[in-house]
């Protein structure tokens, strides 16, 4: 008996040989080749999800609620600027009548020292023709010493008014050319900033338009990669069944070795387990076939998925992200342009809101002088009218003094009628100067400042975008490289099929025509059936089994990928 299954053994590996070797190939082949085709789908994949986050960080900050916040305090901040010649044509007139009112100061300044200059020379006339009287020179010496303090602050009123005046010059220099200037630039300035933000919002918003467009192709090719790469498990499932043909083999081995079989019963085992692997690898070539074509098909269709994609992502990136990026420096450049003019104008205000503070403080002291003078005017006033009431008692001695002294009084007058005509100026020239911070600056502060805040923010919005862009050319790079390049290789039936069609051919030199004769084999193959029957996988395989060994045979238990072929591509495909 052993002699003879001995001889069966040898004469079973010299015509089986072949066939082991060559599924062995198969089964090596099939799975480094779909490895590899899992490599570069998943190296297509991976910068497909990159082009996905690129996209989807652009249209965060091109959707940046803060960059349209912005753009809209831009436009809010136009009109402020466009108010700006108004508000610097009312400052300039009320800085003109501020000097106007401090020169018409200046001359009541020299009719008040003419005044005084004459008080003093009635008083020096009064004390020289008095000066035989008794105690008149010190009286009218008193009334000199009177005289002589009131020059003196009046000489001090007209150095603070002179210091006002240089002030107010100073401050009134070169204004109407500035308003002239801010008058030509301003307009322009506003409406480019006006378009140009515009301009930006239509882009951005056309731009993320585009994005939403190449992100929703990006995710149905990267959909479709990622869902072949699921259905590429036909190769997997195909090398399991290589292997399961293995077993096959390697368990009529084992079984004859056992030396319970005479040659000829082994011999016709052995033909039946042949029939059995000739009829699975039809079955397996004809299924890998039917499935390689759909995922070949689909992996083809990837190649016009990706140009539409590379066209639109072209079209987003060659002319959209370019106008938006202009658009972003344009715009920079016109709130530049503008914070310039913003600063000579607020500069102005700030000289203007000075001038008007100092001229404030200086009207509150020349006040004080004024009210001095007047002082020192009803001295003067009530010393004259004493010596008129002496001189009155002097009789003819007293008549030249009481001359004098009626002039004194006279003056005297006059020094106030003078006093109240400042007063009537420095109230003027207090309201005026009071009215010069008014007119001062746009609603709700330095308005360089809230264009200083809105530049920083156009200018981190462009610079996120620019960045985005940077890394969404990247992306489109790779995708049309990576993709383009490589995914064109790979067609797994082209370089697969004919080597299972070549496997299954050999095994069908194997056999003879007619099915070898069974009697006397049931403990055999009910043993050697059962051993083959429990490493299967698919359904499919089962039924191909029955038909050689019969029975109703239990599935064996599920592995991860025990989904029979039409199943697992109904759910995996297109």
């Amino acid at each position: 008996m052993s002699g003879t299954a001995s001889a069966v053994r040898v004469e079973r590996q010299t015509t089986g040989t072949e066939l082991v070797s060559r599924l062995e190939g198969a089964r090596s082949r099939i799975e480094q080749r779909f490895l590899d085709g899992g490599v570069v789908l998943l190296a297509v994949l991976d910068v497909l999800n990159r082009l996905v986050a690129s996209l989807e960080n652009l249209s965060r900050s091109l959707d940046d609620e803060t960059a349209q916040a912005t753009i809209g305090r831009l436009v809010a901040t136009v009109d402020q600027l466009t108010a700006l010649p108004a508000i610097e044509e009312t400052r300039q007139q009320r800085l003109a009548s501020v000097s106007v009112t401090e020169k018409s100061l200046g001359t009541h300044i020299a009719d008040m020292q003419e005044t005084l200059r004459y008080l003093r020379t009635f008083a020096t006339t009064a004390k020289i023709t008095g000066a035989a009287i008794p105690d008149f020179s010190g009286f009218a010496e008193e009334i000199l010493e009177r005289i002589q303090f009131g020059r003196k602050e009046v000489d001090a009123l007209g150095a603070k008014i002179g210091t006002l005046s240089g002030v107010i010059d100073a401050a009134s220099l070169g204004g109407g050319e500035a308003l002239e200037r801010f008058r030509r630039s301003v307009p322009d300035i506003a409406t480019n900033l006006s378009r140009n933000a515009a301009d930006l919002t239509s882009q951005r918003k056309h731009l993320s338009q585009l994005a939403g467009k190449v992100g929703s192709s990006a995710r149905l090719v990267q959909t479709k990669v990622a869902t072949t790469l699921s259905a590429m498990q036909i190769g997997d499932i195909t090398r399991q069944r290589i292997e399961h043909c293995q077993s096959a083999f390697a368990f009529l081995d084992e079984h004859l070795a056992a030396g319970t079989l005479d040659g000829d019963a082994a011999g016709r085992l052995t033909a039946l387990v042949h029939h059995l692997v000739r009829d699975q690898l039809v079955a397996i070539t004809s299924d890998f076939g039917r499935e390689c074509k759909t995922v070949v098909g689909t992996i083809r269709s990837f190649g016009t998925d990706i140009d539409g994609l590379m066209a639109l992502y072209g079209d987003m990136a060659a002319t959209d992200g370019q106008s938006a990026d202009r658009a972003m420096r344009t715009l920079e450049a016109d709130i530049d342009a503008a914070r310039a003019v913003v600063r000579d104008i607020e500069q102005a205000a700030g000289k203007a809101n000075a001038l008007g503070s100092s001229t404030v403080e200086t009207v509150r002291e020349l006040l004080k002088g004024v009210k001095t003078i007047q002082l020192v005017r009803t001295d003067i006033h009530y010393m004259a009218l004493n010596t008129n009431l002496r001189c009155s008692k002097l009789g003819e001695e007293g008549r030249a003094i009481n001359v004098v002294t009626a002039e004194l009084r006279t003056f005297s007058a006059q020094l106030d009628e003078t006093a109240e005509r400042i007063l009537v100026a420095l109230q003027s020239l207090e309201g005026d100067a009071g009215k010069l911070g008014e007119a001062g600056n746009a609603a709700g502060g330095s308005l360089d400042i809230h264009l200083e805040e809105v530049l920083d923010h156009i200018r981190r919005a462009g610079d996120r975008m620019e960045e985005d862009m940077a890394a969404l050319r990247d992306c489109g790079a790779d995708v049309s490289a990576k993709a383009g390049r490589t995914i064109a290789g790979l067609d797994f039936n082209a370089e697969l099929g004919d080597v299972l069609a070549d496997c299954a051919a050999s095994a069908s030199d194997l056999i003879g025509h007619a099915m070898p004769d069974t009697a006397g084999l049931e403990e055999a193959m009910a043993d050697l059936g059962s051993r083959i029957a429990r490493v299967y996988t698919m359904a499919s395989e089962r039924e191909i089994h029955a038909r050689y060994f019969g029975g109703t045979l239990e599935a064996a238990p599920a592995q991860p990928t025990a989904m029979s072929d039409d199943d697992l591509f109904d759910d995996a495909l297109f």
